[in-house]
């Protein structure tokens, strides 16, 4: 666990786009973690802190909605900032004080990488807390150096 990490939730139902994000965003020096659905993406977020969350909104067991919909009861400090992923053809208005930006599918990986770099940029690096696990990218580089 880093001191003063800018830790990125990638959130999305589809193992590829997963797998893409986490890569290139680990590659740029972030320190990432992904969740394969709403569910799993709130278990995160009551673990860790996350400086920015990339949310699918279609994803079966809790869509993204229904995430925004739960994180819009946190506290505003507790919040990452949320840069929506969707395939569909026009979300419905999503809430200016949750989500940063949208990201249509299949998306532009540098714009995307940009607009997270942007979102970090602005924010100030938080401690995790004591029970938040190691990032699971960084779990990948110490499995790939043994």
């Amino acid at each position: 666990m880093e001191q003063g990490e800018k830790r990125i939730l990638v959130v999305d139902d589809d193992n590829a786009i997963r797998a893409l994000l986490m890569t290139i965003l680990r590659r740029r020096g972030l320190v990432v973690d992904v969740a394969r659905n709403g569910a799993d993406a709130l278990e995160r977020l009551d673990r860790c802190h996350y400086a920015v969350m990339l949310l699918d909104l279609m994803m079966p067991v809790m869509n993204g909605w229904e995430v925004l919909e739960r994180i819009a009861k946190r506290e505003n400090g507790s919040r990452p900032v949320i840069i929506v992923l969707t395939a569909g053809s026009e979300p419905r208005d999503l809430p200016s004080d949750l989500v940063a930006g949208t990201v249509r599918k299949p998306f532009d990986v540098d714009l995307l990488v940009d607009g997270v770099f942007a979102c970090i940029a602005a924010l100030t690096a938080r401690d995790q807390p004591p029970d938040c696990p190691p990032a699971q990218s960084e779990r990948n580089d110490r499995s790939k150096a043994n």
